[in-house]
């Protein structure tokens, strides 16, 4: 077993299914008419902000717990060759097993390393998990904190400033390594629709987390 190694990774996520998700009910009230008297263009109004009521809760979706699945974990044990996890057939519990037992295969010694991973990639996969009644490894989190075995590389750019801004895209730009391969709010619809291109999509992100991380790291 190799000793404190590193895991380089990256979720996608998508909505869950409609018949699964409890969009809140459209309010008429809250559409603005302005001017508007017209009843035939006031109806066209109040259609079309129905329409985009549903179309913006199912877009957003994915970006919650409670609304969204996890759809990849892309992942490099130090600079190994890269690995993907998909929910296909045997769904999203059966891929959240396997990640949590990559972790504990190694027994508490590895070093997760991500970008934006401790207010949204872990956050999430926990939350899922539970949904599924699996638990997470317990070290991860030390009380009402991460693990120091957590890097956030958000958090090691930011150096101290919460004001520092940058995406994974725009950090790995300014460092001459590259673009991301794509748009992520896209995933959920290309996971469906290319599912080689949604896979190199995730493992580009595992790429550049890891050539970011080989930059930033020895500053940390």
């Amino acid at each position: 077993m190799p000793a404190n190694p590193n895991i380089y990774f990256d979720i996608e996520t998508g909505p869950l299914p409609l018949e699964q998700l409890n969009i809140p009910a459209f309010n008429p009230a809250d559409v603005k008419l302005g001017n508007i008297k017209n009843p035939d263009l006031i109806a066209e109004k109040l259609q079309k902000a129905e329409e985009s009521h549903t179309a913006d809760y199912i877009r957003n979706a994915a970006l919650d717990a409670l609304s969204g699945q996890v759809l990849c974990i892309g992942y490099r044990v130090d600079h190994q060759e890269q690995n993907i996890l998909c929910a296909d057939a045997d769904g999203e519990a059966h891929l959240l097993r396997q990640w949590w037992a990559l972790l504990n295969y190694y027994e508490r010694q590895p070093q997760l390393i991500g970008f934006n991973i401790k207010a949204f990639d872990l956050p999430f996969l926990i939350k899922r998990s539970w949904r599924h009644k699996i638990m997470p490894p317990y070290w991860l989190r030390n009380g009402r904190y991460w693990s120091d075995l957590v890097v956030d590389l958000r958090e090691v750019w930011q150096l101290g400033d919460s004001r520092a801004h940058g995406s994974l895209g725009a950090i790995s730009r300014h460092l001459g390594l590259g673009d991301k391969a794509g748009n992520g709010a896209m995933f959920s619809e290309l996971f469906k629709t290319d599912r080689e291109a949604a896979i190199n999509y995730c493992l580009r992100d595992v790429e550049l987390t890891q050539k970011v991380a080989d930059i930033l790291m020895p500053a940390y």
